[in-house]
């Protein structure tokens, strides 16, 4: 590895507030989901 990075990323945030309800039952509406990558950098 040429050298070392850290990058995160935040998908699905929905604000300050979570929002359950049936337009968000599939992908939900009480959490979000982050990525995260350490190690070798790649664009997003």
């Amino acid at each position: 590895m040429p050298y070392n990075c850290f990058q995160s990323k935040f998908w699905g945030v929905r604000g300050s507030i979570p929002c359950p309800g049936s337009e968000t039952v599939r992908y939900g509406g009480n959490t979000s989901c982050v990525e995260m990558q350490v190690g070798g950098c790649h664009d997003y």
